[in-house]
């Protein structure tokens, strides 16, 4: 996923050393919309010394006076339920795979969970999960998550569905090893599948990557888009919140897009918003950031969860000696860390 990115992390860790004393991190639309940084975020993704571990895939299940609700997806086979109450007090729950799922899994060479996505047109919650090794085209797919008694609020995933699109040969296109679906999400009528980036012919990252539009009911993939054009290299996240809008983490630009499309799934309107990855508590210190999952709550509250990058995420020295020894410490256990933006 992260393995042919070293020039692109050599320059961003050389820019945040350089901006060491950056002062806003105010980002903003080039257009139409703003991204404002919400109040006492980012955090760390962590309570009473409980953690988890290399976070891909956050979405909202519920929304109640003073508590929301998400569900996790860990890119180490691990999904968990995430509480915030009163806007900054957190409380995880792990979910709890049967032995059916269990064994439907062991066969995987890497439990690479990526996108989790609840669908509330539907009430489904779906996951997504990355191929690897040789066979890596076994392995590359998307479920539907039975939970117990068919209640999400319940901490029991009795069953996982395989999700069939059609035609195979297009779901499967560009899908390489360790490079698969890291978007997911829903409007009304449509999935929209996100691949991580359309390799080169090398195995390397490119410039762009592809979206890929499937009809719910027939799961028949109509539309293919292109982001070529749009100045998106990756897609690691998808978050629909309206028919034909779609918001996302291009992870390898630092930038969260929003699309709108017509009806024919033409891009109409585009905006990108530059996500500046700040040490919690440090407003105006940089680190090399990996975003690579979005939810947005009915207020327009967006929350990003940065998947820590072992090889780039610990700061430099001539960072960290400027931290506290909580902070430091964080950082060196790799803790994931939450970001929230109020939308305008």
């Amino acid at each position: 996923m992260k393995n042919s990115l070293l020039v692109i992390a050599v320059f961003s860790l050389l820019a945040i050393i350089a901006s060491y004393f950056l002062i806003s991190t105010s980002v903003q639309t080039e257009n139409h919309l703003k991204l404002n940084p919400a109040e006492f975020y980012p955090r760390w993704l962590v309570d009473n010394g409980f953690k988890t571990s290399q976070t891909s895939g956050i979405t909202l299940i519920a929304e109640r006076d003073d508590e929301t609700e998400f569900l996790l997806a860990d890119d180490v086979g691990k999904i968990h339920k995430f509480k915030i109450r009163q806007d900054t007090l957190f409380s995880f729950s792990e979910i709890r795979l049967s032995d059916e799922v269990n064994e439907l899994l062991a066969e995987y060479p890497k439990l690479d969970f990526e996108e989790i996505f609840f669908d509330r047109y539907t009430g489904s919650v779906y996951l997504t999960i990355e191929g690897n090794g040789e066979e890596h085209l076994n392995y590359h797919s998307l479920y539907k998550l039975k939970f117990l008694d068919g209640d999400i609020s319940r901490d029991t995933i009795l069953a996982m569905e395989k999700v069939q699109f059609t035609p195979e040969d297009k779901f499967y296109d560009k899908l390489m090893p360790n490079v698969g679906y890291e978007g997911f999400t829903a409007d009304e009528n449509y999935f929209y599948l996100g691949l991580e980036n359309d390799q080169t012919t090398e195995g390397d990252f490119s410039d762009h990557t592809v979206i890929r539009i499937a009809d719910k009911k027939s799961l028949t993939i109509v539309k293919e888009i292109s982001t070529d054009t749009l100045n998106i290299a990756t897609v690691c996240g998808l978050y629909s919140d309206t028919n034909y809008s779609l918001w996302g983490i291009d992870r390898n630009h630092r930038k969260v897009f929003k699309l709108l499309l017509d009806e024919y799934f033409n891009v109409v309107d585009l905006d990108l918003f530059e996500i500046k990855t700040v040490v919690p508590g440090y407003d105006s210190l940089e680190y090399v950031g990996s975003l690579e999952s979005i939810t947005i709550t009915s207020e327009k509250f967006l929350f990003l969860v940065d998947d820590p990058w072992h090889t780039f995420f610990v700061p430099p020295n001539e960072i960290l000696k400027n931290l506290d020894e909580l902070t430091v410490n964080n950082f060196k256990n790799f803790i994931p860390i939450i970001y929230k933006f109020e939308v305008e």
